[in-house]
């Protein structure tokens, strides 16, 4: 019996264009049971989002770096690490990088993707994996995160999962791209929707038929939650 729900943000309630699918929040409002956000963003902005649709329990921001219920809040991560990797990699002159969101974000540093290449995005993996075995970088979709090697959405939820009291096998995560992977295979039950990275699709126990928003009120509804 699924108890509790955990969402990624963005590609899985948002659209490409970051836009809300509404029809998503409408399902989530109707949930009787704690719902948690858990993105790659700052906090400010997941606990704004938080807001805006309500009922929603405990939020994990910069990939699990923070989990907050709103009294307590857990800060985790080897940020020490992630700067010393993001300035080697700056002072290579190798790729044309742009920080996002450095004024808020505390335990990770953030790259924009618009302007990197696929080859790019390799190099830039490579790069912070010769610089400092402490770090790994994920890729959100919309950003390259350089962040601690042993903080991830997945330990984020169990520390969600203790705040709000329930058992991590009772939880059901939606997701869709590679830095929701742990997430959903640290919850008992883990959905993709059907635009999920292929990583995300091969550890979830339910893909969707449809994307996005669309795909979570189908997961809902597979959940018997709707």
């Amino acid at each position: 019996m699924i108890k509790a729900v955990a969402f990624d943000i963005d590609g899985t309630l948002t659209f490409p264009d970051r836009s809300l699918e509404l029809a998503a929040v409408e399902s989530i409002r109707q949930l009787r049971v704690p719902v948690v956000l858990a993105t790659g963003n700052v906090l400010c902005f997941a606990a704004a989002l938080a807001v805006t649709i309500g009922s929603v329990s405990a939020v994990i921001a910069e990939n699990g770096g923070i989990v907050t219920d709103g009294t307590s809040k857990i800060v985790s991560g080897n940020v020490d690490a992630c700067r010393r990797a993001a300035r080697e990699i700056e002072a290579s002159g190798a790729l044309a990088l742009k920080r996002i969101n450095s004024g808020e974000r505390v335990t990770e540093i953030a790259y924009s993707k618009d302007a990197l290449s696929a080859s790019d995005v390799e190099l830039f993996r490579t790069m912070a994996q010769q610089c400092c075995e402490d770090v790994a970088v994920v890729d959100s979709g919309f950003a390259l995160h350089i962040k601690d090697v042993h903080v991830n959405k997945g330990v984020g939820l169990a520390q969600a999962a203790k705040l709000c009291k329930v058992s991590l096998n009772d939880f059901a995560a939606f997701g869709d791209g590679e830095n929701d992977v742990e997430m959903l295979e640290m919850a008992g039950t883990g959905i993709a929707v059907s635009n999920a990275d292929p990583k995300v699709q091969a550890v979830a126990d339910y893909v969707a038929t449809q994307p996005y928003g669309s795909g979570v009120v189908e997961g809902l509804k597979y959940l018997h939650l709707l």
